[in-house]
């Protein structure tokens, strides 16, 4: 198990000792959005400052709005903005003390790192709408995900985190037996975006109104475009076990052996299948931990960083407090999405 490294995790008490909360919250955004476009992911220590649930929710607010103008300036897209969504319950599956969720990313459409037209000229934007109906949240697009705590819960209160563009990388590499330090990015993204079209060219055929990291990975049996993977305790559904007759005998047992639950094997399956590495393998080689406490705000990114979460329990509650645009294109779209692909902003390239 690794952990988020300590340059991570951002000290907030100049928010409340210092004489300018709004400079504060300045200082920090400018400190954060380096480690987020390398590392992926910050955690902001609210909780240490023990307020209250609003006076900490409103600091949270602040470092996303601060977040926001520093991200802009850096050249993110002007009609980036704050949306604040309805808390999230967790739901943990009947018959479980806690719940895990697997690897994923924010929303149906626009929640993968696809391809900018900068790197593969025959990309459309229409293109990065995977479902229209039944989003989770909203249909707003999701760049960057922020997550205030507003209760941990009883068990743990842990978010993981898995670099989707080293997997990327990894796997294309590997495949074609090449080093990953050779193989050029916009080749990589060329991949995904050829895989994804094919996933929406099948959509009719699997039924998914969200890209599966199998179908991202450009696995090609239905099964593993149309299978949902989200709690990892779930159990499979009669309508999919008769839809995939494959899929009852392969949830019985899982390569590594470890997996809880009929969701979390045939996951196991499909890491084994996509990127040569079963689920203890696939989490050794990309999960990182971030554990929070009460009224931290986590920020990531979320279009190069797949997130899950570690045995959480029935009463950790969420605010999603995330970064979006309505419209995922046009120039200045485009040159922040090439230029995340590198792990930095535009300006200054």
């Amino acid at each position: 198990m690794r952990f988020a490294s300590t340059d991570q995790y951002l000290d907030c008490a100049e928010l409340v000792h210092g004489e300018d909360t709004e400079a504060a919250a300045r200082a920090l955004a400018e400190r954060a959005v380096p480690l987020v476009q390398r590392a992926g992911s910050v955690v902001f220590r609210l909780g240490r400052l023990r307020l209250g649930i609003e006076d900490s929710r409103a600091l949270s607010r602040a470092i996303c709005e601060a977040l926001r103008r520093a991200l802009v300036a850096g050249g993110a897209p002007a009609s980036m903005r704050l949306e604040h969504d309805r808390a999230q319950s967790t739901h943990v599956p009947s018959g479980y003390p806690t719940r895990t969720l697997l690897p994923h990313h924010d929303g149906q459409h626009c929640s993968y790192l696809t391809p900018s037209t900068r790197d593969d000229p025959s990309w459309l934007p229409e293109w990065r709408e995977f479902g229209r109906s039944g989003y989770t949240t909203t249909p707003a697009h999701k760049m960057y995900q922020g997550v205030f705590i507003a209760d941990p819960g009883e068990a743990l209160s842990v978010t993981t985190y898995y670099d989707w563009l080293d997997l990327l990388t990894t796997v294309y590499a590997e495949r074609h037996r090449v080093p990953a330090a050779e193989v050029p990015l916009r080749t990589v993204a060329e991949w995904l975006g050829r895989n994804l079209r094919a996933a929406l060219d099948r959509q009719a055929k699997h039924g998914s109104p969200y890209p599966t990291i199998g179908a991202m990975l450009g696995v090609e049996e239905p099964m593993w475009h149309g299978l949902s993977f989200h709690h990892a305790e779930a159990e499979l559904s009669g309508e999919d076990r008769e839809r995939y007759p494959m899929s009852g005998p392969l949830a019985k047992a899982c390569p590594c052996g470890d997996c809880v639950g009929d969701t979390a094997r045939l996951f196991c399956h499909q890491t084994l299948l996509a990127t040569g590495r079963d689920w203890r393998q696939f989490r050794a080689r990309w999960e990182v931990c971030a554990p929070s406490e009460r009224f931290d705000l986590l920020f990531g990114h979320n279009l190069t960083m797949l997130h899950g979460g570690l045995a959480g329990g029935g009463h950790r509650v969420i605010e999603p407090m995330c970064l979006v645009v309505d419209e995922p294109s046009g120039p200045e779209y485009e040159d922040w999405l090439a230029a995340s692909w590198r792990r930095r902003l535009p300006v200054g390239e």
